[in-house]
């Protein structure tokens, strides 16, 4: 007692601290911090603790790695070039490919194309000048045609072709067509009773024992522009069709 008064024990005063300070220790989540406990699924006692910060996820190893960046080459001046130079590479490449396919070479042996073709002469075959086209596979559609071809040999075409009777290929003329009927009389040929003008041809045409042929279906009668050297379908073979590998285009 002082004055009157009568002051508190010591031990009074700690309960009063205590119980002044207690409050803070037992306080309720208020509404943010439960949704931050909901969104981050932390556990009761992590949400309690004051300050709390959930630790990041480990890096996977690629993440670890450095980066490698690729300088951007798009716009320098010998990538343009190179780019350039790869396309004219792929379009010559292709030019090369279908001229192997349109075209072939031949060397003349003998001397019974003279004077058109001597011997020796090389000779620029076009393969697609009877190029045939083969639908095989829509030949069982009723009305459809199972082939086309871009053309056929006509009269007075200079052809390479497979021999019919020797393993060899050969130059020759085209003069008689299928189904037509050819005769050799004095020294000239007729086409269906009709004497064939042949400008082209040196000498006079002969024969030997069989002067006169009909032309099978897809095949053709030719000869020699040497007439008198040249071995050729008075002989009685004629060319068919699937024999011939193409026109003679040019020769030198």
């Amino acid at each position: 007692m002082w004055g009157g008064q009568i002051w508190p024990s010591p031990a009074a005063r700690a309960g009063e601290i205590g119980k002044e300070k207690g409050p803070n220790h037992t306080r309720m989540p208020d509404k943010d911090e439960k949704r931050v406990v909901l969104e981050r699924g932390m556990a009761e006692e992590e949400w309690h603790t004051p300050g709390y910060v959930p630790p990041l996820p480990p890096k996977l190893l690629l993440e670890r790695l450095p980066r490698l960046r690729l300088p951007d080459w798009t716009e320098e001046t010998w990538a343009r070039r190179v780019r350039v130079g790869v396309i004219v590479l792929i379009v010559v490449a292709v030019l090369l490919l279908a001229l192997q396919g349109s075209f072939r070479g031949f060397k003349a042996d003998g001397v019974s194309m003279e004077p058109t073709i001597h011997n020796g002469d090389h000779l620029i075959v076009n393969r697609l000048a009877y190029g045939h086209i083969d639908f095989g596979l829509l030949g069982w559609l009723p009305l459809v045609h199972v082939g086309a071809r871009w053309g056929k040999p006509g009269r007075g075409d200079v052809i390479v072709f497979q021999s019919p009777v020797e393993n060899k290929e050969l130059v020759k003329r085209v003069v008689g067509l299928p189904g037509e009927t050819v005769i050799i009389a004095d020294g000239h040929v007729s086409i269906d009773g009709e004497t064939l003008s042949e400008p082209y041809a040196v000498g006079m045409t002969t024969c030997a024992d069989t002067c006169q042929w009909k032309v099978p279906d897809d095949a053709y009668f030719v000869l020699g522009d040497n007439r008198a050297s040249s071995l050729d379908s008075r002989g009685g073979w004629f060319v068919p069709l699937g024999n011939i590998a193409g026109k003679k285009l040019l020769s030198y």
